[in-house]
Order: C-alpha cells, then structure tokens, then sequence
C-alpha cells in the first residue's frame, strides 16, 4: 500500500489541480463526505447521533472539516464549530464554506483562547494538518491536552494535529485519535516513530486524486508491507524436494559471552525453512554450541582460548563459503580488533548474498568490495555509527537521511525504526506487524537468520527482507496474547 511524504502530499494536491483540473473544491467536498462516512459509522456503532465538536484551523484541513459540517448540519446532527482562529483570518475555499455553514447554523465561534466545550459526544479534529513541522504552538497546547482528556471519540482529518507527516514525531504532543481519516493516500508519519500511538484506526479515503498524477510525485516510493504482499512472494514448497534444495546458510556469529546470538540466529533460519544450516564457532566455546544448535551443524575454528573469531579462521571459514548459499556475518561476534579485521576481509572478498548484523556491522565504513548483493540490518544506534550522525537526527528527518544513504549504497538496508523499514534504491517498505516486545535483547539474531534463509531459498535480497520483518513482526504479535509485551523473549520467535 503506497504512503507519501509530506511534500508528495503536497505535491499531488498542486499537480492534481494544475494539470489534471481536479478542482480544490472537488477534493474539499469529497474529503468531507469522507468525513461523515466516518462519523456515521461512529453513529451505528453506538446506536446513536453523537453531538459533535468541530475544530478547525486555517488550513486545508480546516476546509474539510468545515465542509463536513455542512453535511452533518443537513443530516439533523446537533453540531457547533470552533475555528482556533480569527474570523478575518479564514480564506480561501474554508472561507467559502464557512460562510455557507453560518448561513445554515449559528452554531459556529472563533479565537485562540482556549474554551472547555462539554456535553459533546464526538470531536472533528481538524486543527492543523500535514503542514505542521517543527513545535506546535503555545496557544494549541491547552486545546489538545483537553481533547486528549475528554472522553469524546476523536476523528482526526488527514492526521492528526500536532504529528509531523514525515518523521511521526510529535512536538511535544498531538492529538490522540480514535480514528484518522487520510486523504488519497496514507501519509507515512502515521506509521513513523510515535505515529501509530496517536492515529487511532487508520481509513485511507479515495477523494478523486488522478492515479496519473501520483507518477509525476518525485522522491522515494514508500509502501507499506502487508498481507497481501506475502501471498505474492511467499511460494509454496514443492512436494519433490530435499534439504539441500532448501537453502544452505552459513552463520558466522557468536563469541565469549554472546553463544546465545549464533543459537538464535541459527534457528531463525531454520525455523524460516533453511534446509541446511551451518555455524562457525570458536572452539573453546564448540561445547555451547553443540549443545543447544541441535537441528545444525557447526565448524569449530582454532581460537587458542580467546573464546573469538579472528583472520587466523579466514580460510577455515571459506572453505565453507562455496557451499552456501547465503551468509549470517555479525550476530554477538564481539568488537574485538581481530574479529572486525575478519569481517571485512570477507565481505570484500566473498561474492555471495551476505546478512550483516549486530557487531558485524563495525566494518560497514571500511568495505571496499562490491555491496550490490550485501544486505545490512543496523538498528538506529548502529545506523547513527554508520553515518556519523545523532540517532535524534536521524529520527527527525528519517526520510531524506535514508534516501541520501541510499544514493550511495546499492544494497538493501534493513533499518530498525518503528516501524523495521527496508530501503533499496529509491523503494523503502515499512513493515506492518510487530509491537514493543521486539525491544528485547537477540530478536534482532532470529530476525538475521530469517532474512538469510529467504534469501537461501532464491528469494531476493529485497523481498527477503521485507517478508522476514513481516514474519517476524507477526509471530511477536501472536505471541503476546499469551506472553505480553513484557514477557517476550527472543527465543520465542522462532519456536
């Protein structure tokens, strides 16, 4: 499912309206029946017509909800309208229908000043839209504070008041929606960072936007991965097959202290449907991993006691290279000096499909070898060391920092932000599963095994990624009906 940012939001509406003659009006009135739409279903779903409270700013948004009090106002709805701005200060298409509603209703009051309206059932959110950047005024505060308090349902217009489009972050706070009705399409801030906690039931509504006009939007293809996309890329295993024809994954990872992220990676890709699996170990610690690697096989390479890999084992490690068909580098292999000297020495040299994770990720700056058919799964702090950058930064303009990483790095990065994000070339898929209780140390050593296994099995780097976030992401969502957010462990992940 496609989502813009906020300048192709922008983007969209101006083409749609230069170039394909789509009138301003016509997509005011239709996001207004969108709006109704919402609030009658609101209205059947309590067996009653709620008593509504609209707010409205100066923006579009503004304009959609005036409009839908027009409607509303025809339908018998007990109503009244705020605008939280002067009356003077209304223009353009929201002055239009502000003057045709206070033709209709008396209903309507404007200023800043705050004003507690009570024995209202239903709130329209329509303060400001995907405009909003940086903080939200001092004056809106006390607005939003009261709705966030109030025990009336809240429909958001496009998003909700007070969340930026882009980044999802709200400064310092936002309205905190029942449900958002977005126009077109959905805008990725709803999904970014704090977004889904304040966007309530997310109803993406079709207000007449020419499909041609969204070709002529530049900038990054972002899509949201569901349900629909797994069917597409996730094939049937055929009957006539043997475990080498279903994938054979060499993992490198794990050190003194760390055996836990070989073990849960490993059984990330075979419980994903890796025929074969095989896991480098350092031999003072081949006991560990005998132990608890039950289904694989390990190489136990000559460590002298040190308890971690380093370019003494490069050649024991690529005498297996050949056999595999893709590589796990990096999960709780440790930062020691002589293990990140290995890890770069493979990748510049190894010419096959390479997972890099965790403390495999050091080297990242120091490749020199081809990155076509590498796939990196840093979370915000390895990302941050990556592009010597504040992980607050990052956050805060998310978009155009993983665009301009992308203009340099031809493989696929698997980012984890809130939500996973997947990013290759000029495509980024956000992932539609998962919860809090990913935030647990090793989900992250599973989530690499998986994305390897796909891969092992002739499965793209990309779709690869995006379908093991998707599963991933799933099977924590299943899995805390029983466990909690809390009680999730990584090791639950691939039971």
């Amino acid at each position: 499912m496609r989502v813009l940012t906020k300048n192709q939001s922008v983007e969209l509406d101006k083409i749609s309206i230069e170039n394909y003659s789509v009138g301003q009006s016509v997509l005011m009135a239709s996001a207004a029946d969108s709006i109704v739409s919402g609030v009658e279903k609101y209205s059947l779903l309590v067996n009653n017509k709620p008593r509504i409270l609209i707010l409205c700013g100066k923006g579009n948004n503004g304009g959609d909800a005036i409009c839908s009090a027009i409607i509303l106002f025809k339908k018998k709805y007990d109503l009244h309208v705020h605008f939280i701005i002067e009356k003077n200060d209304i223009i353009g298409e929201s002055s239009r229908y502000h003057d045709q509603y206070a033709e209709l209703s008396g209903s309507v009051s404007y200023g800043f000043e705050f004003i507690q309206y009570d024995g209202f059932d239903l709130l329209i959110d329509g303060i400001i839209g995907i405009g909003f950047r940086d903080n939200l005024k001092e004056n809106l505060i006390p607005w939003i504070n009261w709705i966030n308090q109030s025990d009336m349902y809240t429909i958001s217009v496009d998003i909700p008041s007070g969340l930026n489009a882009n980044n999802g972050l709200a400064s310092p706070i936002s309205v905190i929606a029942n449900s958002t009705i977005t126009f077109g399409y959905s805008k990725i801030g709803l999904y970014l960072a704090d977004g889904m906690d304040y966007a309530g039931e997310i109803k993406v509504a079709d207000i007449g936007f020419p499909k041609a006009a969204l070709d002529d939007t530049g900038g990054i293809e972002c899509n949201l991965f569901k349900s629909r996309e797994v069917k597409e890329i996730l094939v049937k295993v055929p009957s006539n097959t043997y475990k080498q024809d279903r994938g054979k994954v060499l993992i490198i990872a794990g050190s003194t202290g760390m055996t836990g992220a070989a073990v849960l990676s490993t059984y990330g890709a075979l419980r994903s449907g890796a025929g074969v699996s095989v896991t480098v170990c350092p031999s003072s610690l081949s006991n560990i991993y005998e132990k608890y690697i039950l289904e694989g096989m390990t190489i136990s390479c000559e460590d002298d006691g040190k308890g971690y890999l380093s370019m003494h084992n490069y050649d024991n490690i690529m005498e297996k290279v050949e056999w595999a068909d893709s590589l796990v580098i990096g999960p709780g292999l440790g930062l020691n000096e002589e293990t990140i000297k290995l890890v770069t020495e493979l990748i510049n040299t190894i010419n096959k499909p390479i997972v890099l994770d965790a403390d495999g990720l050091a080297c990242f700056n120091q490749l020199t070898g081809p990155l076509d058919n590498l796939v990196i799964t840093p979370h915000l702090g390895e990302f941050s060391k990556i592009l010597n950058m504040e992980r607050k930064n990052i956050i805060s303009d998310f978009i155009h920092t993983v665009e301009g990483f992308m203009n340099t790095y031809p493989g696929v990065a698997l980012i984890k932000h809130v939500p996973a994000c997947v990013a290759y070339g000029s495509q980024l898929s956000l992932n539609s599963t998962g919860n809090p209780g990913l935030a647990t140390a090793g989900s992250g050593d599973v989530l690499s095994g998986m994305i390897a296994s796909f891969i092992s099995q002739k499965m793209n780097n990309y779709d690869a990624c995006r379908l093991s976030s998707y599963l991933h992401g799933k099977a924590a969502d299943n899995l805390i009906k029983n466990r909690g957010y809390r009680g999730l462990i990584a090791s639950d992940l691939p039971l």
